[in-house]
């Protein structure tokens, strides 16, 4: 009698130490296993209690790996295909708000998610995973990728079932800024800046900021200063009527709006009202120790230094402003060039080849590096990634269609024994063929990759050649300035960069890269010819006047002519740009 109410005792005991445990878990479990369109903000209950926890990571740190364990443990025991995603989500968050540095394993666990939703059929979940995989993925070419397909899916299932859109589209405005493409970041930086008001309890205010410098600094790239004015003017009235409340980000935001608005008025001609704005950025950016910000500030007023022929002045700007972009975190390799290129031009006007020569060579390589890594996050390179997705999602119907014949096969199995000998040949038969397709399919897709990573190391090359044949115009230079020789234009016109053999790779190498553009090139002009081939594709690069000529071997002038040339034969409008017509062709 004793015995058995011992193991009584000790069963209770059990149950009462699974109750205890399972407790702390049970509200997630609960949220995590919602499937209707509600599911988004009941997980962010979960999401919110993390950054709340954050706030003392000595102790709150232990009981969250606790919480990790005990949620593990439950997956072990009751497997669950959309807890398992929410539970990999919920740690990789953490993560990040822990500050806990991730590793290779989270991203191929998140990528495991993505397939998984699929698998659930859940756009829903799929369009977080996708949010987190952007995340993870920042600073890389899957960045902009990832957010373009959750605002996809977002847009479809609805932008009210989710918080934080309006960041989804920020990441994409200020990842399209990054790859030069800045007509496209001010089009989706416009669509962020258009949910301020209806987002209002998520929306962040310094989110808001940024925004508003991403489009002023893609305006101001496109020489629009009006609009450019504008946009870093609502950065000054916002903090003016609600000052953030970190004294840090208020002096920088209106530091960084008043120089770029000195900027503008410099590049609008009123040098006298714009100098002073840049120099308040310059002496406030000190102040708070944004050496980024100090660097652009300090190489706006070196080229006015240079501009007024005060060029040992503009030098020493310049080689500070150089040194300052090591000293910054991060966005410095286009305050670099500017320095860089600023300290060549001043050694070349004081006489000083050696030291123009050094300089020169850092601007190609820095140059060529950069060309390189814009390449790489085209928009272009994007949507090859998105169309390999979907021929993942074939595979996936195919599979699906498989399953489905089973079933058929299943139901004729219950009926006379002879139609169930003719199903299963018939079956075998369509399984065949089914084979045959999804071979075909993946063949299909390793020759496309293939050819895209053939394409863009060939790609690659070219501008790794670019950079080669500027390097050969420096040393021609410096060759005819040493033999006395003044007429320098003249004999670098008489150079061709580009031959037919060249000419012949590149264009096999763009083809592959950017299979639509001739074909769509030639429906416009039928009768095109080669030279205009070669002129719209370079321009499709993105290469300006002084690139395109040294590469074709003729002036910058008749570049200019020639664009004019090909403009009218397209018959474009006065005010249409011919680069965007011309770049339009790959979309």
């Amino acid at each position: 009698m004793n015995k058995l109410l011992l193991l009584l005792a000790l069963l209770c005991g059990c149950c009462a130490l699974g109750f205890a445990q399972s407790k702390p878990i049970k509200p997630l479990i609960d949220a995590w296993r919602v499937a209707d369109t509600s599911q988004t903000h009941r997980a962010e209950v979960g999401y919110a209690q993390l950054k709340k926890q954050k706030e003392n990571l000595q102790l709150n740190l232990p009981k969250h790996q606790q919480l990790l364990g005990m949620l593990h443990a439950y997956l072990d025991q009751n497997p669950d295909d959309r807890l398992k995603i929410r539970l990999t989500m919920y740690e990789i968050l953490g993560k990040f708000e822990f500050e806990q540095k991730r590793d290779v394993q989270d991203s191929v666990n998140i990528y495991n998610c993505i397939k998984l939703a699929h698998k659930l059929k859940d756009d829903q979940l799929k369009a977080e995973v996708y949010t987190l995989c952007a995340e993870i993925g920042r600073g890389t070419n899957r960045y902009i990728l990832y957010n373009l397909k959750a605002i996809e899916l977002q847009r479809k299932i609805g932008f009210s079932h989710f918080k934080y859109v309006h960041n989804r589209f920020f990441n994409v405005s200020f990842g399209l800024y990054q790859s030069n493409d800045y007509r496209q970041s001010v089009n989706y930086g416009l669509q962020c800046l258009s949910f301020k008001n209806i987002a209002q309890k998520t929306w962040d205010p310094r989110v808001y900021l940024f925004q508003l410098d991403v489009v002023g600094a893609s305006y101001l790239k496109l020489n629009q200063y009006d609009s450019a004015k504008y946009y870093y003017q609502q950065i000054i009235d916002t903090l003016v009527k609600k000052p953030d409340p970190a004294p840090y980000i208020q002096g920088l935001w209106l530091a960084i709006a008043k120089g770029n608005i000195g900027h503008v008025l410099i590049l609008q001609g009123h040098e006298r009202e714009g100098i002073p704005l840049v120099e308040v950025q310059l002496n406030e950016s000190r102040r708070l120790g944004s050496y980024n910000n100090m660097a652009m500030a300090q190489n706006i007023l070196a080229a006015i230094d240079f501009k007024e022929q005060r060029y040992r002045e503009a030098l020493a700007k310049w080689k500070e402003a150089y040194q300052w972009t090591f000293k910054s975190e991060y966005y410095v390799v286009e305050q670099q060039l500017l320095a860089v290129q600023g300290i060549e031009k001043s050694y070349q006007k004081l006489n000083v080849p050696d030291s123009a020569y050094k300089y020169g060579d850092i601007y190609h390589e820095l140059s060529s590096k950069r060309l390189l890594d814009i390449s790489s996050k085209k928009l272009s390179a994007v949507k090859t990634k998105i169309e390999f997705d979907d021929i993942q999602n074939s595979l996936e119907n195919i599979n699906a269609k498989l399953q489905q014949e089973k079933l058929v096969r299943n139901s004729i199995l219950a009926g006379v024994f002879l139609l169930t000998v003719i199903s299963l040949l018939l079956y075998n038969r369509q399984k065949l063929k089914t084979k045959h397709q999804t071979e075909i399919l993946n063949r299909d897709r390793m020759a496309k990759d293939l050819e895209i990573k053939d394409a863009r190391e060939r790609l690659g090359s070219f501008a790794k050649n670019i950079g080669e044949k500027e390097k050969l115009i420096k040393d021609l230079e410096r060759t005819i300035k040493a033999n006395g020789t003044e007429n320098l234009n003249d004999s670098l016109l008489n150079y061709v960069l580009v031959t037919d053999e060249e000419w012949s790779k590149f264009k096999e190498a763009f083809s592959k890269a950017y299979p639509l553009f001739f074909p769509r090139l030639k429906q416009l002009l039928t009768h095109i010819n080669p030279a205009e081939e070669r002129l719209a594709s370079l321009i499709c690069l993105q290469l300006n006047n002084r690139q395109i000529a040294n590469m074709l071997g003729i002036s910058a002038d008749s570049v200019s002519r020639s664009k004019r040339r090909l403009k009218g034969r397209i018959n474009l409008p006065d005010d249409s740009m011919l680069e965007d017509y011309i770049c339009a062709l790959n979309d």
